[in-house]
């Protein structure tokens, strides 16, 4: 992850843009929703191995045991990591292993990479220091030289691999994609258990300014999500924030619904996420997106805005019963209280629920941050779609449990609620028929 001192991103002139910039977002009209895609069959990791000599070496297949795991950094989507060991057939029959262990380091990718192909007679060691390329998300390929043994004798020779990490392991993984003409990415984090079956994942959009390494240190969400078994996604918006929202840039039109639309495909083909259990939440700017994705994104099936809130009632048509949980601060110095009981109404009217709404305080668990919660749950809502509202008494522009991203320049950040925890155990009651 990049340093945290990163942070100082000149916090008067980040304060300025932000207050600036959180005018009431204006939603488009709805769009049909997209059929969920299939669920992808689970492959195995794919590896081809070369050698020069006379004859050439090569071997091509599919690994019958183990994988390679092929995992990036937060701060900027490149590989960092490729290791593993496994089997798979030989070349002329039998089997062959493969070793390899690299690491992202100041001259770039480093380590060993090892071959025994017990059926050829083939064994390959080489040292790997640079020249290690990713052309594509979970793809590797190496050349170099390495120590070829064959017929009992040994000589340095031209050797190379590439992996194809077809089945994706615990841990960091990037996502590009072209869309509307742009380069655009995403990271997300695999589980610690996660073993290729299908998992529920939940999509985070960053605040305005924020970066998804912004996200992930301030929040902690994929921490949290690592040990729970979902999949967490957070993809970087273009420019400064969400387009079609408080905040966002107007030009160029980079169609971030459909980059959206084409990142779930994405992790239902690649990462095999769950179609029926994908959600959505944000924070600021990404809050008002996620309002967006509620109106107009029929493949979540859950949502949670987190200090940004729908704004324009009129122009959302969702076309069907929404749930939703909203947090925020009624010291929030950036997106007035206000903008919160104003789309909690909307919500509850949507979902047939009463107007009326039961509300609970929470323990003061941390008396010393100044602040409390209380949860309005709107009355009679139907049981798939409840309309949540938790209202931070001295909260201001902060992540409910995290780090302050300006420390106390944007107000008060509760510790009587995590924000990871009410999200969670909010959306994954949910999925889709």
């Amino acid at each position: 992850m990049t340093p945290p001192s990163r942070r100082s991103l000149a916090a008067a002139a980040t304060l300025s843009a932000l207050t600036a910039a959180f005018a009431v977002p204006v939603l488009s009209p709805p769009s049909a929703a997209v059929p969920a895609a299939r669920a992808a069959a689970v492959r195995p990791d794919r590896l081809v191995i070369t050698a020069a000599g006379a004859p050439a070496y090569r071997l091509e297949g599919d690994m019958a045991s183990g994988g390679i795991a092929v995992t990036d950094a937060v701060g900027d989507y490149r590989t960092d990591k490729v290791r593993g060991r496994g089997v798979l057939a030989g070349s002329r029959g039998g089997t062959a292993t493969v070793d390899v262990d690299l690491a992202r380091t100041v001259i770039g990718m480093a380590g060993t990479f090892r071959l025994k192909d017990e059926s050829a007679g083939v064994e390959i060691s080489a040292r790997v220091v640079g020249g290690v390329r990713a052309p594509s998300d979970g793809t590797v390929t190496w050349q170099g030289t390495g120590t070829v043994h064959r017929d009992g004798r040994s000589a340095r020779q031209a050797v190379g691999f590439t992996v194809h990490d077809r089945r994706p392991d615990p841990g960091n993984h990037a996502v590009h994609l072209t869309h509307a003409g742009q380069e655009r990415v995403a990271i997300l984090r695999l589980p610690d258990d996660y073993d290729g079956s299908p998992r529920p994942a939940l999509f985070h959009f960053p605040g305005l300014i924020e970066t998804p390494w912004m996200a992930e240190f301030f929040g902690r969400m994929a921490d949290h999500a690592q040990t729970r078994g979902l999949i967490m996604v957070t993809p970087e918006h273009y420019g400064i924030g969400w387009q079609g929202v408080g905040g966002g840039p107007t030009s160029p039109d980079v169609d971030d619904p459909g980059f959206v639309a084409a990142l779930q495909n994405v992790l239902v083909e690649r990462f095999n996420a769950d179609p029926r259990r994908l959600y959505a939440s944000g924070m600021s700017n990404g809050g008002f997106f996620t309002s967006k994705m509620a109106c107009e994104n029929g493949r979540f099936a859950a949502f949670a805005p987190v200090a940004g809130q729908l704004g324009d009632q009129a122009a959302c048509r969702p076309g069907r019963r929404v749930p939703i949980v909203m947090i925020h601060g009624d010291a929030d110095p950036l997106v007035p209280y206000a903008t919160a009981t104003a789309a909690a109404p909307f919500w509850a009217r949507n979902n047939g629920c009463a107007a009326t709404a039961t509300a609970t305080d929470l323990p003061d668990t941390h008396p010393e941050d100044g602040t409390t919660v209380t949860r309005h749950t709107y009355d009679r809502c139907p049981a798939e779609a409840p309309v949540i509202l938790y209202r931070i008494k001295g909260g201001g522009h902060n992540w409910p449990g995290g780090i302050p991203f300006l420390g106390p320049v944007l107000g008060g950040t509760t510790r009587d609620i995590d924000a990871n925890t009410v999200i969670w155990d909010f959306v994954s009651r949910f999925r889709l028929p």
